[in-house]
């Protein structure tokens, strides 16, 4: 055994990691009846192996099943299991391409900044950074006091279209009993009534003014109206002339007790130069000192007096000979006795101080200027006296010159007959007003008589019921109004009307979240970027282009790249923009290609890539997935002559792009082979060559 050749370490690697993803075919072709029979060529498994072992081929069990070596069969069921599809072999053309390099870029389109529409705190916070969000997903919660204020907008919009709606069904009601239409006929009828009492009222007017016109005119001829004002201002003036003078007596009076003041004045300030003010206050504090030390004198002989009765009272309480009631009550008496003394000394202590203020208040004099300035003041008291009698006497004097001229006046008058004619005048003026107010009441008549036709129209028409019900309407619908703007701003905030003060923050576009700006419980502004979301479903490839090359490329080119995070793989795209202005140092035009991406691209990766720009022969191009290396070289599957049969053709590659790769060499057009469930034609392969192997 140890002179054999051993099975390739890769096919052996391979085998063993295909093996558990072919179980299921693997199963079915250990079994008897299964149809799945592989033979590999032999040339390609070092040919003297078996002979070495002293085995032939047909003793090695290539042909055991009867099958061609280097071909695999399935069942129909074993097709359809492994998902095998075969497709022909087909030319297309080379595209010729202009190589570059570029950067990997999100696509501005795919990158979303959310921010909050309104300011407020972050109540919830639902997402980490670098965690994949979906479209339409909450973000965060942010409790706004903006949303608030709205939501109670919109909650008083809605009562009050409550309020309209159930005033317009009143008022409906209302209409259709006609409780609009009577109110105001009833109105106007009442309206008439009042118009005409106020006629029935003017003419009464008219006819008294009548009458006391006739009265005057008769009592003016008999000159009633004349003497009465004439005898009133002789009175007047009389008692202006008994008025002057009792002011001028007072005045008279208020001048003497001036000059009395005056003397008293300088009595006082006589007294005072002598001293004569000072002694008797001194005295005085003398007499109280000497009271205060007596008293003091009589307490400290009563409080002696209680001392002696208590000690004796104690000596006859220790021999039992006095009850323990006249101990306290003697007690008491000297405590009583001693508060005396208490008193009669501070009583002294005021009296010695007030003799010391006495006698240094004697010394400045001051008792003598007290008495002085007490008679100043009833010098100026008296003066100011004299000053009003005199302003009284020049009011009495003015009231007698008005007197006087009203005198001369109704003289006058009396003389001309003029109150007389004045009194005429007046009656004739009060029947002047009651005959305008009659005038006044009958045209009011007339204007009534309008209303009410009118008001009656207007009920047989049903016009009041009309306008009331226009008017709740109109209500309504500035009710209606107000909770349409109160919703239209709870829209633009982000909020559904009725709801809470909470706006939900919610991802504008599917993708990652690339930054994350805020925390829960923090005080966020409007307008903020707060949380940025990439998707990287397509990416831009950035790229400058020479000056030289411009012209050859166009919008919609289609592009090719690799990078080196992701070897042996091809990404498609297309020139997505050109831009048009050249940068003078390098001479360059930068440009952007679009890339679908399926998870592998990340922003900031290097690219090399080709932009198509044209084509040239055609060459066979199969899906890329149709190559499947075996033990280092590339195969691809052809369909056999009987049906579930493929052979493992070895075949030479050219470039890969967009999912196909170029066969320079082993196919020729429209073979069929497989293109989809290669890999796992090729694990069945793989599995029974170990088996041969072995």
């Amino acid at each position: 055994m140890t002179s054999r050749n051993p099975l390739s370490l890769p096919v052996i690697v391979a085998g063993i990691l295909v093996l558990g993803g072919a179980m299921f075919v693997g199963g079915r072709s250990t079994a008897p009846s299964s149809p799945a029979n592989v033979a590999v060529d032999s040339a390609a498994k070092a040919p003297d192996e078996h002979a070495e072992a002293g085995h032939d081929t047909s003793e090695s069990g290539g042909d055991e099943h009867g099958h061609e070596e280097g071909v695999v069969s399935f069942s129909p069921e074993a097709l359809q299991s492994a998902g095998v599809q075969v497709a022909p072999v087909t030319l297309k053309p080379q595209l010729i391409g202009m190589p570059f390099n570029g950067d990997i870029e999100a696509s501005p389109d795919n990158v979303a900044r959310v921010a909050s529409v309104v300011s407020g705190r972050v109540a919830q916070l639902y997402v980490s950074l670098g965690q994949k969000v979906r479209q339409g997903q909450t973000l965060a919660l942010i409790e706004s006091r903006g949303v608030g204020e709205a939501q109670s907008a919109y909650a008083q919009a809605v009562a009050r279209l409550q309020n309209a709606r159930s005033n317009f069904d009143v008022v409906s009601k209302q209409a259709k009993a006609g409780v609009f239409s009577r109110a105001p006929l009833e109105a106007a009828r009442r309206a008439r009534l009042e118009a005409d009492a106020e006629v029935r009222s003017a003419e009464t007017s008219v006819r008294q003014a009548t009458v006391a016109l006739q009265n005057v005119t008769r009592l003016a001829q008999a000159g009633s109206f004349a003497r009465p004002s004439l005898e009133a201002a002789r009175g007047q003036y009389a008692a202006a002339l008994e008025s002057l003078k009792s002011a001028q007596a007072a005045q008279s009076n208020a001048t003497a007790s001036v000059s009395a003041a005056q003397s008293e004045l300088a009595r006082r300030r006589q007294i005072a130069s002598g001293g004569g003010y000072n002694s008797r206050p001194v005295e005085e504090a003398r007499r109280l000192l000497v009271a205060a030390q007596s008293a003091r004198a009589s307490a400290q002989s009563e409080v002696s007096t209680t001392r002696a009765n208590l000690s004796r009272a104690k000596s006859l309480a220790s021999e039992g000979l006095v009850a323990t009631r006249d101990l306290e009550t003697a007690q008491n008496a000297v405590e009583t006795a001693e508060a005396r003394l208490r008193s009669a000394e501070a009583d002294e202590t005021a009296s010695t101080q007030e003799l010391e203020r006495q006698q240094k208040l004697a010394a400045t004099n001051a008792a003598g200027s007290a008495e002085v300035n007490e008679a100043q003041a009833r010098v100026a008291s008296a003066q100011a006296d004299e000053r009003t009698r005199r302003a009284e006497v020049q009011r009495a004097q003015e009231g007698l010159r008005l007197a006087s001229l009203a005198l001369n006046r109704e003289r006058q008058i009396f003389g001309g007959n003029i109150a007389n004619r004045r009194e005429i005048s007046l009656a004739q003026t009060a029947r002047e007003t009651a005959q305008n107010a009659l005038v006044k009441a009958r045209q009011t008549v007339g204007a009534a008589n309008l209303v009410l036709q009118r008001e009656e129209g207007i009920f047989r028409q049903n016009l009041n019921n009309t306008s009331q019900i226009q008017a709740a309407r109109a209500t309504l619908v500035a009710a209606e109004s107000d909770v349409k703007a109160a919703q239209s701003a709870l829209s633009l905030l982000r909020a559904a009307p009725g709801g809470s003060a909470i706006v939900p923050l919610k991802a504008p576009l599917s993708g990652l979240v690339e930054r994350r700006d805020l925390v829960k419980g923090e005080v966020i502004e409007a307008d903020k970027n707060l949380i940025t979301i990439m998707n990287l479903d397509m990416v831009h490839v950035d790229m400058n282009l020479p000056e030289r090359d411009i012209a050859r490329v166009r919008l919609g080119a289609p592009v090719s790249i690799a990078v080196d995070a992701v070897p042996g793989r091809t990404f498609a795209g297309s020139i997505e923009l050109i831009h048009s202005e050249l940068n003078p140092k390098t001479r360059t035009v930068e440009a952007h290609a679009e890339i679908a991406n399926t998870g592998e691209l990340r922003p900031g990766m290097f690219a090399r890539g080709t932009i198509g720009t044209g084509s040239s022969s055609l060459v066979v191009m199969v899906p890329t997935d149709a190559v499947q290396n075996m033990n280092g070289q590339a195969t691809v599957f052809v369909l056999g002559d009987e049906a579930g049969e493929f052979k493992a053709r070895d075949v030479e590659t050219g470039a890969v792009s967009d999912g196909l790769t170029i066969i320079k060499n082993g196919l020729k057009p429209n073979e069929r082979i497989v293109v989809k469930g290669a890999f796992m034609v090729k694990a069945q392969a793989m599995k029974s060559e170990l088996g041969h192997e072995h």
